[in-house]
């Protein structure tokens, strides 16, 4: 074989959207997130993905490949994986960690406890990065219009079931096992209260038959 030949992969190998999205699967890693640590356009992972990119850089498959803690043969399929790697490893390389949770419809809020196992990267495409640490249990919505003005229409808002509400805080609810909807925490010495985000009406104590879901953390202001 020449200096400038290339080495055509076996027989068995892996096409690299393969290879790449069972490592993007095992970290439940989203291609944003991935574009992002590599430092390489998220075009270019999104391109890898669909298989339409045939013969790949090797300064596209280095930072990948460095990423994810395997080699550029492991990675285009030319290499079997390491026997001894262990799954869901990889080494961020833009910060120590970034929580990655995904955005969900409301109608799923009030049963996001039996639901969050559905959601990962191969089967939803909604997800939001963020820089605030989060319990593995937190989600995000859009906010809707009768929430504006305090929160602005369509913007996102991160809500943490672990996170422990105070007087003040906004949650997500469901009341008397009603649908999702946003309530104020208000907190007179063991006494919680649930106020309606605007009106008159007098807050409501909080009751067994009322399921805090999450408090909002934060909002993500939408433009426009």
């Amino acid at each position: 074989m020449t200096k400038n030949e290339k080495k055509s992969p076996t027989k068995n190998a892996a096409p690299i959207n393969k290879v790449l999205r069972l490592l993007m699967t095992e970290n439940s890693i989203i291609e944003a997130e991935v574009a992002r640590q590599t430092g390489l356009p998220q075009t270019t992972i999104n391109r890898l993905l669909l298989g339409e990119t045939f013969d790949p850089r090797t300064t596209t498959l280095i930072p990948i490949a460095k990423f994810f803690g395997v080699t550029v043969g492991q990675l285009v399929g030319e290499e079997p994986a390491n026997p001894n790697r262990i799954p869901g490893i990889y080494n961020p390389t833009h910060r120590a960690a970034w929580s990655i949770i995904p955005i969900i419809d409301w109608n799923d809020a009030a049963s996001w406890i039996f639901q969050k196992e559905k959601y990962n990267p191969s089967n939803h495409n909604e997800w939001i990065t963020t820089e605030q640490e989060n319990s593995q249990e937190a989600f995000a919505l859009r906010a809707l219009e009768f929430m504006e003005p305090r929160f602005k229409r369509n913007s996102i808002i991160i809500v943490d079931p672990k996170f422990r509400y105070s007087d003040g805080s906004y949650v997500i609810i469901s009341i008397n096992s009603g649908d999702a909807t946003v309530r104020r925490i208000m907190k007179d010495g063991s006494d919680v209260s649930l106020k309606k985000l605007y009106g008159t009406d007098k807050p409501v104590k909080l009751t067994t038959r009322d399921n805090i879901i999450g408090t909002i953390t934060e909002t993500r202001i939408k433009e426009g």
